[in-house]
């Protein structure tokens, strides 16, 4: 079944009931579905049709919401963009795209307009709080509210988020219908959701962990979704005591901030049913603290752009500190060496996936895609280990992604920036552990002969650059970067220093 129809089933069922609760303001699903029936009903009359991409540059907001929901019921496909990308970003994933319009708002229209001389497909942008291209509402004014005639099939492209490799640029991960929405009937399984739920969502709206599993599970259960802009600890605690709700879904960053605030003590929790982490590993520390503090066990689970979630601890039964729990209902694991062949338990390896959240394929990336599998089997780049009850322990990447605060960054993409620098002969860029983060970015750089910089200016030059979460967090000058026979630079030596 498409996304559409069981949303639309959420719609029609809980017609009167508030959905979400945005800065004191209220959306229905009622409501929701008459604003979003009115976008696709628009983008239809612009000659924005099924298959086609519409990318969404949005802080979190209702007009994101209606505009997600409208972007799935014309049968196009949503292409979210992280907020803080620049030029350079934007420019490259509306082209790869083929993007034919964007929704965004005031804020992001000036990085857009850097990027305008340059894209190949864009024909409409429509933008909230400005009048400078199309106005978000003046775009809605004469549109239907009836429920658009679009057949959608369970194949159809839903969302393509954008992925970070150590190859290559970004690559296009295309989620279907059916991928997402048999994930969000495991996932309403396994963690016992009812529309009787209320989840506070900080999260942003751009990543799957927000969008993907946040959002989509509100708006497939019919549970009401607090959400804010960003996150803020001492709110969160206030919201979960004021308002009673039941679920909260955070990455590790955002526990060490809950757990390093004043007087959290005083706060009643106990409505809550469940604390999620995901999108980066959970310390062994955070999780034993947040129980000491608080009488909850986080409960982990993993996920990623090309799949959705995979993993989960369990809501009943042993939450395993440092693991990210068992596989999801329908998904199939196995842990195999280099040849493809399964190892031992507790023995580290490949992590390989088949099932039904699984995507067909990247973006315009045959080859990418091609080499992507082995046999049916998706090869997710991860490395990890089974212990003898089944619980999955990630190890670390098989390639050089980095990890911060949940976010992928690619490193050649910050090694471009630096090495753009003009007292820059050469850079590489690594993770080195962050308490706060899982991951930040540590730069080793070369400078040129007689050339001085210092680190904070090489910090500064790439936050002008690329979205801030990419600036490296340390800098370190070196004379020389090491280099195996074949002029490859090591960057496992570098990890050791």
């Amino acid at each position: 079944m498409s996304l559409v129809l069981r949303f639309n089933n959420t719609f029609s069922k809980h017609k009167n009931k508030v959905a979400i609760e945005f800065e004191g303001k209220e959306a229905t699903f009622g409501e929701i579905e008459k604003k979003a029936n009115k976008i696709a009903n628009a983008l239809k009359n612009n000659s924005v049709g099924k298959k086609d991409r519409v990318a969404l540059f949005l802080a979190n907001s209702l007009e994101l919401v209606y505009s997600f929901v409208g972007i799935l019921k014309n049968g196009s496909i949503v292409v979210p963009l992280n907020t803080s990308f620049k030029e350079e970003e934007i420019k490259y994933m509306l082209n790869d795209s083929g993007a034919k319009a964007i929704i965004t708002d005031k804020e992001r229209l000036e990085e857009l307009k850097k990027a305008l001389p340059e894209l190949k497909d864009l024909k409409h942008i429509i933008a909230v709080n400005s009048h400078e291209f199309i106005n978000f509402n003046d775009f809605l004014k004469n549109a239907s509210e009836k429920e658009p005639n679009v057949d959608i099939g369970n194949d159809d492209g839903a969302i393509m988020f954008y992925t970070s490799g150590t190859t290559g640029r970004s690559k296009g991960a295309l989620l279907s219908h059916y991928n997402m929405e048999s994930d969000l009937e495991a996932l309403k399984k396994v963690w016992h959701l009812t529309d009787k739920d209320k989840l506070i969502l900080t999260l942003p709206l751009y990543h799957i962990h927000g969008l993907g599993v946040g959002l989509c599970l509100s708006l497939y259960t019919g549970y009401s979704c607090i959400l804010r802009k960003k996150f803020d600890a001492e709110e969160v605690l206030n919201l979960i005591h004021k308002k009673k709700t039941t679920l909260f879904m955070g990455v590790p960053t955002m526990y060490i901030k809950i757990l390093s605030g004043k007087d959290k003590e005083k706060y009643d929790v106990s409505s809550m049913r469940l604390f999620i982490s995901g999108s980066a590993p959970l310390s062994a520390e955070t999780f034993k603290e947040f129980k000491d503090v608080f009488g909850y066990e986080i409960l982990e689970r993993a996920g990623m752009s090309e799949t959705n979630m995979n993993f989960s601890n369990p809501y009943y039964g042993k939450r395993k500190r440092g693991t990210v729990g068992l596989p999801l209902p329908g998904v199939k694991l196995k842990i195999a060496d280099k040849n493809f062949k399964e190892v031992q338990i507790s023995k580290g390896g490949e992590i390989l996936l088949k099932g039904p959240n699984v995507f067909k394929g990247y973006w315009n990336a045959p080859e990418k895609t091609k080499e992507s599998f082995h046999k049916g089997w998706f090869i997710t780049g991860d490395i990890g280990k089974l212990d003898k009850d089944g619980y999955v322990t990630f190890l670390g990447r098989s390639k050089d992604l980095i990890i911060s605060g949940g976010l992928n960054i690619y490193p050649a993409e910050v090694e471009e920036v630096i090495n753009s620098h003009p007292a820059v002969l050469e850079s590489a860029v690594v993770g080195v552990k962050d308490e706060c983060f899982g991951e930040a970015v540590k730069a080793f750089v070369v400078l040129k002969d007689s050339l001085k910089t210092k680190d904070k200016d090489i910090i500064q030059f790439c936050k002008e650059k690329i979205a801030s979460y990419k600036k490296p967090k340390y800098v370190e000058f070196i004379d020389a970067l090491p280099r195996n026979s074949m002029g490859k630079v090591q960057k496992n030596v570098l990890r050791e220093r």
